[in-house]
């Protein structure tokens, strides 16, 4: 998808038959202070609050045409099925520059921002002459770090306290892509969503968060868990989250949360972990303390096994359980997992070292 380049006295207008990046107009400026009004804008970005229309006026007739004419930063309005639905700049001088952008509520989940971002990459490494543009994002942004992950950002490190908004520090998703670099995704996110008789397997939502403090913090849990603050609060549950997200989309890890069918609720989850495509990946696993004994696990772990290696294409799935964890020990084993070796006191629960134990299968064991 290569930018066409469209006569214009202002921004240079960009188009790729679905999708433009023009200079502002006045019709914009409605939806221009809609967007600054969104709940997603404010919690993600540094768009001043309140931000009203003589705001969005100084923005797009003033401010953008400026940063054009002394060359800080191209901006675009992003135009779609004949209205405005966000905007697209990045910034910067020199060869280094940084990207950023928002979109109207109405417009997402169409891929319209990724069919933007690479219009304005086309434009920064072609006439622009630039060679690498930065995403940041704060942590948790999902919706940000699809657009770059798709657009071919490698993502680079997840980096506490690196960006402020509204006077707080956050953690931030840092990505950058350079000049010649395909525009396509660098690893392989495993997002996928599958069912068993009675259970959905699917990736871990916001709205699972309290379940997952409940989890994590469950003495059962916290017995064979580690490093894990006590007593866990909710921020530090989301922050369990937000970092399978971002460790799922670098391709490392694959999380499925396990819901009831009917309500979807939190049960518990499945992570496969390091995974790699000579050694496979580490199967973990934890469940909600009230859905024990009900067989979550029982039904949706050897499920899990199979899809890994049907679906996923791993080639190898291993399992480690400390000696006294019964439990986990006999899910292995019902999986179709195999011992092959226990390593001496390398496992810690409730505080005492014990022996560390090793299960494994192969894709044409399986």
């Amino acid at each position: 998808m290569r930018a066409e380049a469209v006569e214009s006295h202002d921004a240079p207008v960009l188009a790729d038959g679905a999708v433009t990046l023009r200079p502002h107009i006045r019709e914009d400026l409605d939806r221009m202070v809609e967007l600054a009004a969104d709940q997603e804008m404010l919690r993600w970005t540094p768009i001043p609050a309140p931000y009203g229309r003589s705001a969005a006026e100084r923005f797009a007739f003033d401010y953008a045409p400026r940063c054009w004419v002394d060359g800080t930063r191209m901006v675009w309005a992003v135009e779609f099925a004949g209205r405005f639905v966000g905007t697209v700049d990045i910034t910067g001088e020199g060869v280094l520059t940084h990207l950023s952008f928002d979109l109207h509520p109405d417009a997402r989940g169409w891929g319209v921002m990724t069919r933007a971002v690479a219009l304005a990459l086309d434009h920064a490494f072609g006439e622009g002459g630039k060679q690498v543009v930065r995403w940041t994002s704060r942590a948790g942004n999902i919706d940000s770090l699809r657009v770059a992950h798709a657009c071919g950002f490698r993502l680079d490190a997840a980096i506490p306290d690196g960006v402020e908004l509204r006077g707080e520090t956050h953690e931030a998703w840092v990505g950058s892509i350079r000049a010649g670099d395909p525009r396509t995704p660098r690893t392989t996110w495993h997002a996928t969503t599958f069912e068993t008789e009675r259970f959905r397997l699917r990736p871990l939502l916001a709205t699972d968060d309290e379940r997952i403090r409940e989890t994590l913090d469950d003495p059962v849990s916290r017995r064979y868990l580690f490093e894990r603050p006590s007593p866990l609060t909710l921020a530090e549950a989301s922050g369990e989250r937000i970092r399978k997200w971002w460790t799922a989309a670098r391709g490392d890890t694959c999380t499925w949360a396990v819901a009831g069918l009917d309500d979807d609720l939190y049960l518990g989850d499945i992570t496969l972990l390091g995974i790699d495509e000579v050694t496979g990946a580490e199967a973990g696993f934890y469940t909600h303390p009230d859905a024990r004994g009900s067989g979550v696990l029982g039904e949706t772990f050897p499920a899990a096994v199979r899809h890994a290696f049907d679906v996923l294409g791993l080639r190898r799935l291993t399992l480690f359980a400390a000696d006294s964890n019964k439990g986990s020990k006999a899910l292995a084993e019902s999986a179709g997992l195999r011992w092959f070796g226990t390593q001496p006191l390398a496992a810690r629960s409730d505080g005492v070292l014990e022996d560390l134990v090793g299960y494994q299968l192969l894709r044409e064991d399986a």
